[in-house]
Formats: C-alpha cells, structure tokens, sequence
C-alpha cells in the first residue's frame, strides 16, 4: 500500500513564493544599497564623468535609472593635460566620477618582467609613482574647487593566469599586482579632501564576475566590460562568431547600474538624507528565535545571531539601539545573559522599554527622552499587527521586521544608516545617552537653579578657519544630522564649506562636559562679520543654557572687533521649533524688512550664565570692559580651573571665563 504524504501541522502558515518585485529588488543592481530606507527621492544630480571607456557609459546608464540625473563626459584615456573648466561651470556639478584606465598606468611592461620575480617590487613603485600623478592631474577640480570626487578603483582579474598552484599573493600574480595597485589608489584618494575610493571589484564581485568582466576574453590590462563594442571587426572570419552576450550571461548594465548606485548612495550618506539615529526592536522572535518567557527559544545560529552583530555594528556608527518588547521585564532582566548568550549586552542597548504598554506610546516616549524625531528611527518587529500600529501611529519611523533575511543588509548597507566619518562622539553616543538620563532624573529631584549649580558644565569653544581642521567632520555632520535646534535647517557639503572659509566666514565650534560625562563637540555656528549666519545645537545639549553661552562670547568677540550691531539668521523649518526663542530672548529684535534676520546692538551686555565654565582656544586675551552683572572678570594670567570631582579645565594659556563670574559682551567703541 502506497504511504500517504504527511500533512503539515495545523499550525504551521502556508509559505508562499516570494513577490517577484520584491525578488528583483534585493537582487538586482540594488543588492548592495538598499533602499527600503529610503524616505525621500534622491534629487536631481548633475555630475562629471572624467576617465577612459569604462566610465563612458555612466551618463547614458543614469539618465536610464533617474531621468533627474544629468551626467557629462569627458575621454581622457592617456596622461593627457586636464581640460580647462571654467569655476562657474564646476559650481554646477553636485560630484566628479573619475575613471583611471588601468592600460594607461600599467601597459604590457608588467608582462615582460622576469619569471624569477626579481622585479615585480621595483616595477610595483615605478608604477605607483605613475599613477600618483595620473590622479593628481586628474583630480585638478578637486584640488581647485574642492569638487566631491568619487575614484573608481580597478577590477582584478578572476584567476592566477600563472595557474592554480602557483602563489596567490605574489607580485607575478597580476591578481595580486592589481589589489595592491588598489591600495595605493585608495591611500592617495583619502589624502585629498571631498575624494572617496570606490571599490569597483567588490561591485563586479557582488554583480558576478563572470557576467561582467572582459579578463577571460580580452588584455587583462584593459580592464573594463564585456561587450559586443568590438564584434563588427570579426564577422569576416570563416565562421563569424556570435555575438558576446550569446556566449556569456553577461550582465554588464546591471554592473554599470550597480556601480552608479553605489556612487549615490554614497552620495546621500555625505548629504545625511533621511539619517537613521535610533533602531528600535521588540524581543521575541526578532531578536532571538521563540518566546523566552514560554521557554519555547530556538536556536541563536543564524540570522539571529547576524541581527544582534549588525545591532552592535550600528552602535559604533553612533546609531542608538533601543529595546521595545510587551514583556515581563524582571524575567527579561534576570535572564538576558543566558538569553542572548553573552551576543550583545543590555548595556548596549540606549534605552528600553520592557512592558506591556502600547509600543507607539513607547516609542514616542523614548524619542522624547533622547530628543529625536520620528523620522529618524527605525521599528524592528515581527508582528504585522504591531508594525501596523506603528505606522498609523507614528507615521514618520520606517518598519521592518516583515523579511527578516533581508534585515543585515538592509541595517548595515543602507545608505541612511552610514556615516562619512565615524567620529569620537558618534563610538560614545550611547553612553552619553545614559548620562543623559542620569542627568535628567537628577533634573527631576532639584529646582533647576540647584540643578544647574551643582551640574559642572563646562563648554570649550574654538574657531576653525579651513577644512583641513581635526573637527571639521564632526561640525559637518552636526550640521546635517542636526534637526531640532537648527536655525536655519542648511546642509553642507565639505566643498561648500571651503567656499565658505574662502568667503572669509569663520566657524565657530563648542564642546561641553558636565559632571555626567563629556558630550564632545555639540555646537557649530558660521559666522561672517557681524552676522550668525547658522547656528546648531546637538538635542543632548537642549535647556542647559549653553546655546546662551555661545551668543555671549561670539558677541564678545564681534564688540572687539569694532562691530556696533549683532545679527542673527533664523528660518523656521517644520522641526526647529526648539530654538525660535533663542534669539528673541536674547534681547534681538526682528527685523521688519528681513523677517529671517534678528538684529541687537552690541553695546547692549550679553551676560554668560552663571552656571558655565567657558574656555576659549584660539582667540587672544582681551580684557572685557563694561559693567559686569556680578562683577566677574577675564582671567588675563591663565585658566580660571573648574573644579569637578578632582578634574580641572584645561589646556593653561587659553582665555577661561569663571562660570560663577559671568562676563558681559564689550560695548562698541
């Protein structure tokens, strides 16, 4: 008798295929840069394409993919001299793609060295030597303009043609030659300003190989496509060939799309479009397999295990990771650690939210408490009921949790969750978020005179003059992660900013401390003659006075230098509603003709609040005149030291300003 197939349990769901759409997306040219993050349509773009035959097709190729992207062209496949274009015409190309043919920089020289190897390392610096200045004449609109430059870097061949046997990391292999041609490139890229490395193998490896690259037909040196470019030349033989795409899969506009949308998502992560600063999760079979409180956990290996890394990885990029579960928090706290197996620390984890509440209200209240806004978070959860839920109730925060073999791509590849520059702030953001807390539940025990008082804040402000300065980065992305005490909502490129010092605008820079922990750089306003242009302040840093600091000593400094009135540039914006009062309270007056400008005389004082400890690096010592509202005064023999648990205020020889002595701003002479 014929057994019968089993049946699946009742309780098991019926699996369907996969959506087609949904197939193609995560697998096409988009594999490497995500998109389910994305909440706003990239802009239109204008760029530049500057190199050899493989970059020929990127303008045609974007205009296919975006109608809105506008690239031109120019063949500069020898060491030619770079055209000459005109500063205005730079000024409209939002980057540069550059191209550096590899038969330009290596030739067929390599392939007549000697078998023995005695002259790969010679050969290898020679031709080194060349392409450094290959790129250096190349990235002349870099140099000069400050153009964002992306470098395309060159595709290695995919086998050892010396054989299988032979060294794989041995300069007589041009596999390995052409990594550490790579390497160099990459090096030279990150030594100038606005220039990134783009990692073209990795591109063609993702895409395939043998569905993109010419090595197996054509001149390892030539370095590009397949293509039929060439079949016309050979349909005189005795039997012509095929076409090349019917003997190879070939895919090589996937590989060119795969490429340029590698280019623009690096692109918005430089312009920060819809950042990613916290990510949400529930518990129970999103972060681990099964319900932990049933004792129904299933196994760790695999994809779970894949999330709590990913979560790790985005702490380090300065990502908040919060927890959002309807569950027994005891249990969940007593037993986190045999879990998780020692994965990932609850300490790790910002904030969480363990109970049996409604998770948007949860969520609306961890965003308040860190100050962020909806659209910039992130809800993890397995749920459809409650990924539902949460985009009726906040419509703002991105949900995933429906794929979740799609989650470790879409967390650590998408654009939205990266950063130009992992800064020192961005690896300690979590715990100063836990600082933060701590300090708002003292906040909460003393009227906000003692709070203050007792608080230590102490503020070090600089000012930058170029871009080349140490905190650059960090005032950039606070500028363009910065949404709530932003006054004018303004992004920045890093060639804008050169523009602007070559404008002659200052940038003024400020950190804090208090006796929590350091914040780090929090603070950033530009600054041109007697004018605030744009002032940010970081939300960890809101209701602490420092904001007031900041006028109060820029005041100070436009009084020295024969300034009579202050002005001060404010434009709402759908989110900066935190600092509208901050120039009205300050004693400015809107300006009737300019609505945006706020003006205030500077012979008015400018008191700094009591409460702060005001270092200033870089700026000479003047004495302060003018009635002192507690009779302080500039300390003119060194620091006046903060005293904070035993730690001082330094560096000597920079002008300090006593927090219990507060200075008021020079009158106009």
């Amino acid at each position: 008798m014929q057994a019968l197939p089993k049946s699946e349990p009742a309780s098991a769901p019926r699996l369907t295929g996969v959506d087609p759409a949904l197939f193609a997306l995560h697998n096409g040219a988009r594999y490497r840069t995500p998109a389910d993050l994305r909440a706003t349509p990239d802009p239109g773009l204008r760029f530049l394409v500057v190199g050899g035959c493989l970059a020929e097709p990127f303008p045609q190729v974007a205009a296919m993919m975006n109608k809105a992207f506008k690239g031109d062209f120019i063949l500069l496949n020898n060491f030619d001299s770079f055209v000459d274009i005109p500063p205005e015409q730079a000024a409209q190309y939002d980057f540069q793609i550059l191209h550096l043919p590899l038969r330009t920089i290596l030739g067929n020289a390599y392939f007549g060295l000697p078998d023995d190897g005695t002259r790969h390392e010679e050969f290898l610096r020679h031709t080194q030597e060349y392409l450094a200045r290959y790129l250096s004449n190349i990235l002349k609109l870099n140099t000069e303009h400050k153009l964002l430059t992306f470098v395309l870097g060159f595709m290695v061949p995919q086998q050892n043609p010396l054989g299988r046997f032979q060294p794989r990391y041995d300069l007589r292999n041009i596999m390995h030659f052409i990594e550490r041609l790579n390497m160099f490139l990459a090096a030279e890229v990150a030594r100038h300003e606005n220039a990134h490395f783009i990692d073209t193998d990795q591109v063609s490896g993702s895409v395939g190989k043998k569905t993109c690259q010419d090595d197996a037909v054509w001149s390892f040196t030539h370095g590009t496509t397949l293509s039929d470019g060439d079949h016309g030349h050979d349909l005189q033989r005795i039997q012509p060939p095929m076409p090349m795409k019917d003997h190879y899969s070939a895919r090589w506009l996937e590989f060119f799309e795969a490429l340029l949308h590698e280019v623009f998502a690096m692109h918005r992560t430089l312009r920060q479009q819809d950042t990613v600063k916290l990510v949400a999760v529930d518990l129970d079979d999103t972060l681990w397999r099964g319900v932990a409180a049933e004792g129904t956990l299933g196994l760790l290996e695999g994809w779970p295990m894949g999330l709590m890394e990913t979560l790790l990885y985005l702490k380090k990029r300065g990502i908040l990771l919060a927890i959002i579960s309807k569950n027994d928090e005891q249990f969940i706290l007593a037993n986190w650690h045999s879990i998780v197996q020692g994965q990932i620390a609850l300490t790790d984890f910002a904030i969480h939210k363990i109970n049996f509440r409604s998770k948007v209200e949860n969520l609306t209240e961890i965003l308040r408490e860190v100050n962020l806004r909806p659209q910039n978070a992130v809800m993890i959860d397995d749920h459809p009921v409650e990924r539902a839920a949460m985009r009726a109730g906040l419509p703002g925060v991105r949900v995933l949790g429906r794929h979740l073999y799609y989650l470790k791509r879409i967390l650590l590849w998408s654009p939205e969750t990266q950063q130009p520059v992992l800064t020192q702030e961005a690896g300690r953001k979590t715990e100063m978020v836990h600082a933060q807390l701590e300090r708002e539940s003292a906040r909460q025990t003393l009227s906000r005179q003692e709070f203050l008082q007792t608080l230590g804040l102490r503020v070090s402000l600089s000012v930058l003059h170029d871009t080349k300065d140490v905190h650059m980065s960090r005032a950039i992305e606070l500028f363009n992660r910065t949404n709530q005490f932003n006054t004018t909502g303004e992004r920045y490129t890093l060639e804008q900013c050169h523009q602007h010092f070559a404008a002659g605008r200052r940038l003024y820079v400020l950190q804090a401390e208090d006796r929590f922990t350091q914040y780090g750089l929090i603070g950033a306003a530009w600054v041109h003659q007697n004018c605030i242009h744009h002032l940010v302040l970081s939300c960890r840093a809101l209701g602490l006075g420092i904001e007031d600091a900041f006028l109060a000593h820029i005041a100070h400094s436009l009084a020295r230098e024969d300034a009579t009135m202050m002005l001060g540039h404010l434009q709402p914006t759908d989110a900066n509603i935190p600092c509208r009062q901050l120039y009205s309270r300050n004693g400015f007056i809107q300006m009737q003709d300019f609505p945006v400008l706020w003006s205030r005389p500077l012979a008015l004082p400018l008191i700094l609040p009591p409460h702060i400890a005001l270092t200033v690096h870089g700026e000479k010592r003047v004495p302060v005149t003018g009635q002192r509202a507690t009779g302080g005064k500039l300390s003119q023999d060194g620091p006046i030291r903060a005293q904070n648990n035993g730690s001082s205020l330094e560096p000597m020889g920079e002008a300090t300003f006593d927090r219990e002595q507060p200075y008021v701003a020079e009158p106009a002479r």
